[in-house]
């Protein structure tokens, strides 16, 4: 026996006849153990209280079983989403993800993890910027530009914004609407990412479609730092900040939307139909239109990107391009466990989106 009487492998494998290393087999489910001595090693390990310890297999094996997801905050939908496949996918194959909301990468040296997950890539890029240059652990991040370029190696999983913006124009017109606008924040990557993806694809579209010359006309931008006196005082109810890490504060998309909104009422803007940067901006610009007896889409139609759960809470259901972010994460998991089983997966693993089909999107014919 153990010291102070623990049950050790050496005390089953005696009690079972077999060796320490067909023990360790057979508990961790790690080789092959003949059945009928896999039986008797779990029978013998069930009678004799026999239970691993978690530290001493690790160590053994040199490998944890354990990932971390950073995320600078889990109130989005998108993000939750995300964390919610990468830990069922993680599961089905034996590793656990802990959640790091505080994005505190000087401590990622205390924790006992395989591997780092990332569902954006620009706290990967901080990440390796601060300590992932020197801690070589295995980085599989989404990203929403299959062009970045890291300073070390990292698999992507790849949200494919071109394929998306075309696919959310082409529903449009399929509709019968020619005048397809576009509500982003006023700042932010990925938010000119996808301004730059509508207007090349607009400028292609305008002489067929008789548009003008300034697409700039269709675009709604808005962020929380407006201060625009009509935009605080009609805006019910007031903006709020979203819970996050100083470092990596952002705001609700969800009142990005609102802003929006107030600024379309206010604007000449002749669009017939809006793409919006996400679902969670989509609904906030909804709110203040319906509110304001602008209706949806008997008034004016109205998409998102993203394909979030709540949409089939609302009144309404968004018309959506859905990057479905379950699978997103799903597949990050999945890549890394293939590098930590030495599968040598792909560096780019790219994801397919699909247009969900809402309440929100009206026929122009």
């Amino acid at each position: 026996m153990g010291i102070k009487g623990t049950v050790t492998r050496k005390d089953v494998a005696r009690a079972a006849g077999v060796s320490v290393a067909s023990v360790s087999r057979a508990v961790n489910n790690s080789g092959y153990v003949k059945r009928e001595v896999k039986e008797r090693i779990i029978e013998v390990a069930n009678r004799l209280n026999y239970h691993p310890n978690p530290i001493a297999m690790s160590l053994q094996s040199q490998k944890t079983r354990q990932l971390i997801l950073y995320q600078n905050e889990i109130t989005a939908p998108y993000n939750l989403q995300f964390f919610n496949g990468a830990s069922r996918a993680a599961y089905k194959r034996g590793y656990a993800i802990f959640l790091d909301l505080n994005c505190d990468f000087s401590r990622i040296t205390r924790h006992l993890v395989d591997g780092v997950l990332f569902s954006l890539d620009v706290l990967a890029e901080k990440y390796i910027k601060a300590v992932g240059m020197n801690y070589l652990l295995p980085i599989v991040t989404a990203t929403n530009d299959a062009s970045l370029v890291f300073p070390r190696p990292v698999h992507n999983v790849i949200i494919d914004n071109p394929r998306i913006i075309n696919m959310g124009i082409d529903y449009l017109l399929g509709k019968g609407h020619r005048e397809i606008g576009l509500v982003i924040p006023q700042r932010g990557k990925y938010s000119e990412l996808r301004y730059k993806l509508w207007k090349n694809r607009m400028e292609q579209e305008a002489k067929a479609l008789g548009l003008g010359s300034d697409l700039d006309l269709l675009v709604v931008r808005a962020e929380i730092g407006d201060t625009d006196n009509l935009l605080n005082e009609r805006l019910d109810p007031p903006l709020i900040l979203q819970p996050s890490d100083d470092n990596f504060a952002d705001y609700s998309s969800f009142n990005i939307g609102m802003r929006a909104g107030m600024r379309y009422l206010n604007s000449d803007n002749p669009a017939t139909a809006f793409i919006c940067f996400n679902d969670d901006v989509a609904y906030g610009f909804i709110r203040v239109l319906e509110k304001n007896g602008v209706h949806v889409p008997e008034n004016i139609s109205v998409m998102g990107i993203d394909g979030i759960y709540l949409r089939d809470w609302f009144e309404k259901s968004v018309s959506t391009v859905s990057i479905d972010a379950e699978n997103v994460g799903a597949v990050a998991a999945d890549v890394m466990i293939d590098i930590l089983e030495n599968k040598k997966p792909k560096y780019m693993n790219w994801t397919s989106p699909r247009v969900l089909e809402g309440e929100t999107v009206m026929d122009r014919y």
